[in-house]
């Protein structure tokens, strides 16, 4: 089978090489990583996978897997590493890409699967995180949201090991601009529909006037708002944080994980939760 792959493929490869994590031990702080979005998710299989040239590395698998690698031929993690949303097949039985796959007509039985892609930087997706099941099921926005984080700790862990096969574990901080480096992960991470609602609300913005200022369109505002920061382009995203930032007002999180907005210009407001607008309507 011909599998679909990036177009940066050769460069892709060489940043995954760079970080020698191919055929190493599992990591416990990944093992973990992968019980909380098997409670959090209630699915039977949860796994982490790194995407070689005819392979995937299963630096994480299910309980009682004995297999360390996948072929590449029939994986559904094909789809996820050719962007940066999170991947769904609500029913793969239903679904005239996988209807066929040797995973779906024999053992496990894949009905479900859902994938966020391993990005290290802008169009480098080393692998995912994926969850699965053996019946049809829906995946919500707000579930795509916490398995995309769930995705970026494991990014983290994937950078500690870098760190720590280098020798740099005990010296360097994590960079916060090394663009250019083939392992020059990112930490970019996209405010939630509620924390732009609350930004809105602190500048009494409407709907219109935002998509003015980010110069998108307002059909692209109402969609984020209400269907959440993975039912848009990233760059619009990034146009939305960006005319906030001309305002003073800022996309926070604070180290337990609180998500909120702040105003840093002249006008002084405190931070405000996101939740406290959580409930505002929308303009």
């Amino acid at each position: 089978m011909l599998f679909p792959q990036p177009p940066n493929e050769a460069e892709r490869l060489a940043a995954l090489h760079s970080l020698a994590i191919l055929d190493t031990p599992s990591s416990p702080a990944i093992d973990r990583i992968c019980r909380i979005a098997k409670q959090l998710f209630d699915v039977p299989m949860v796994h982490v996978t790194l995407a070689d040239a005819h392979r995937y590395f299963l630096k994480a698998k299910p309980e009682g897997m004995s297999l360390s690698e996948l072929p590449r031929d029939y994986a559904f993690c094909n789809y996820t590493i050719l962007h940066d949303e999170v991947f769904v097949v609500p029913d793969a039985v239903a679904d005239r890409t996988f209807v066929k796959n040797p995973y779906v007509v024999g053992e496990p039985h894949i009905r479900f699967y859902a994938g966020a892609p391993l990005t290290i930087r802008p169009g480098i997706r080393l692998g995912a995180l994926c969850v699965s099941d053996l019946k049809p099921r829906e995946f919500s926005p707000h579930q795509m949201t916490m398995l995309r984080s769930l995705a970026r700790l494991v990014v983290d862990e994937l950078w500690l090991h870098h760190l720590e096969v280098t020798g740099q574990a005990d010296t360097q901080p994590l960079p916060s601009d090394t663009r250019g480096t083939p392992l020059d992960f990112e930490t970019w991470v996209p405010p939630t529909s509620a924390q732009i609602r609350a930004a809105r609300g602190l500048l009494n913005w409407s709907t219109r006037e935002l998509a003015d200022a980010a110069n998108i369109s307002p059909t692209s505002v109402k969609r984020v708002e209400i269907h959440g920061e993975t039912s848009v382009r990233r760059d619009s995203l990034e146009a939305i944080v960006l005319a906030f930032q001309e305002q003073g007002v800022k996309f926070t999180r604070a180290s337990d994980g609180t998500l909120g907005v702040a105003q840093t210009s002249s006008r002084g407001s405190a931070p405000v939760s996101d939740e406290a607008r959580d409930h505002s309507s929308l303009r």
